[in-house]
């Protein structure tokens, strides 16, 4: 699991916990009513909003982006300047059985070996590019959707809390239940959003950014071993996707 999502989200937990158990009662921070409310309104307007398989989906690749970490970059223009270096000695149409590599970079590989064009090849990646970006903000989507409606639900139960508590004036018995929904409701909201459906949707957002880079370098050294381009000028022409001190080259320059 990525470690600062694991820490930042231990956290915030820790201190919600500490600061229900300073208040010396934590069950009355329990309603079953304002749950039902919060949690089951979210639901059910995101089921209305979107289709279960993209719902299902956008959990997929949250659980993916929290629990898995993209290779390095400076890696993989190793990788891609090796695979560069095997077909300028054993020639492009043995590349085959160097292709134990991610699958996009395979795709773009195999359609080397196959000698297709260069204009097919890149058109073919760059759609995958497209595709792979649009199912990435649908789930940024989702889950921005569910911060937005989460404080709303809490409002509303806010609002359905305040009906029973006007209602309940000739019974005091009936106030503290209502009292609790009332507050506890716009609690639950504001934790669902703030806590996690924000930071998620964020988290998925970066981990987006760093896959499409990835991606796009595959795309650049695919082409390249196609034309066939030295391993020295792949590997600068690579390196321009690098911050500086990520470079292999300028890092032999200073050695």
């Amino acid at each position: 699991m990525d470690r600062g999502s694991f820490l930042g989200l231990l956290l915030g937990i820790t201190l919600l916990a500490v600061a229900i158990w300073l208040g010396g009662n934590a069950r009355i921070f329990f309603h079953p009513a304002s749950a039902i409310v919060v949690v089951g309104g979210v639901l059910s307007a995101t089921l209305i909003r979107f289709p279960l398989e993209h719902v299902s989906y956008a959990f997929s690749i949250a659980s993916r982006a929290f629990f898995t970490r993209a290779p390095a970059t400076q890696d993989l223009v190793g990788q891609i300047v090796s695979l560069s270096q095997r077909a300028r000695r054993d020639g492009l149409l043995n590349m085959e059985k160097y292709m134990d590599v991610e699958g996009f970079l395979a795709k773009g590989l195999r359609m080397v070996v196959d000698q297709a064009e260069r204009d097919h090849i890149h058109g073919v990646l760059a759609q995958e590019l497209r595709a792979t970006q649009d199912r990435h903000h649908q789930g940024q989507e989702i889950f921005r959707f569910i911060a937005m409606s989460a404080p709303s639900f809490g409002m509303v139960g806010t609002l359905i809390g305040m009906v029973q508590l006007f209602a309940s004036l000739k019974d005091p018995s009936g106030v503290g239940g209502a009292m609790a929904l009332c507050l506890l409701s716009t609690l639950y909201g504001a934790v669902i959003a703030y806590l996690l459906a924000i930071p998620i949707a964020g988290k998925l957002e970066l981990r987006s950014k760093e896959e499409l880079q990835l991606k796009q370098i595959m795309l650049e050294g695919v082409l390249g071993i196609q034309a066939e381009l030295h391993p020295m000028a792949l590997e600068a022409q690579l390196n321009a996707f690098l911050a500086p001190k990520e470079r292999a080259t300028d890092r032999r320059g200073r050695g």
